[in-house]
């Protein structure tokens, strides 16, 4: 088997090195939430993301082959946000101009838009992408523990309770909440790992 054989390409390289369905359909598997996400960040309501999230898909299709991480010099998550960025602005502009006889305003949203640089996009796909990978680590990890640990650890996520607090609300010693959760955040550590492998370029 050659060295090119072995190598295990990323679903973006995947995608970028061929028209193929399958790889795409994995990939709005994977991202659609996210871009979900980033547009509403953008102080856009409900039914206007999901008209957005359809037209940043396309333009992805249609552009996801010119993404090179070296000419860009960012990640593809931060390529990604400025696109929706973009993509939002636009999709103001118009139905502002669309909009000026029936007085629908949409200037402060334009012009919060024209002020985002791109280093706060690159701070907000940062920040949105961990969340995202977080959520996404424990849906596939929470089935591998038992229920109390379950509980324990989404509780301790949730706030700021005390282990001497959980061992008490679970029936279980203090010694056992800490165990609990090194052990649910090692696989998290792990999986979070394997994710940004498989998903990053």
């Amino acid at each position: 088997m050659t060295d090119q054989q072995n190598t295990r390409y990323t679903l973006l390289q995947r995608l970028q090195k061929a028209d193929n369905e399958k790889s795409w359909d994995e990939f709005v598997n994977y991202y659609k939430p996210y871009i979900f996400v980033i547009i509403k960040r953008f102080n856009v309501g409900t039914e206007d993301s999901e008209e957005l999230l359809q037209d940043v898909l396309v333009k992805i299709w249609k552009n996801i082959s010119k993404f090179d991480p070296e000419k860009y010099e960012c990640r593809f998550r931060t390529w990604l946000s400025v696109m929706i960025r973009n993509t939002v602005f636009n999709f103001f502009k118009s139905k502002s101009s669309k909009n000026s006889q029936n007085n629908v305003n949409y200037d402060d949203i334009i012009g919060k838009l024209e002020l985002i640089s791109d280093a706060e996009i690159n701070e907000i796909a940062e920040k949105e992408w961990r969340n995202y990978i977080a959520k996404m680590a424990w849906q596939n990890l929470k089935a591998n523990f038992n229920e109390v640990t379950r509980k324990i650890f989404e509780e301790s996520m949730s706030s700021d309770i005390e282990n001497s607090k959980l061992a008490e609300k679970y029936d279980v010693s203090e010694s056992s909440v800490r165990v609990f959760k090194m052990r649910v955040r090692k696989a998290m550590h792990k999986e979070i790992i394997r994710l940004n492998n498989e998903l990053e370029t």
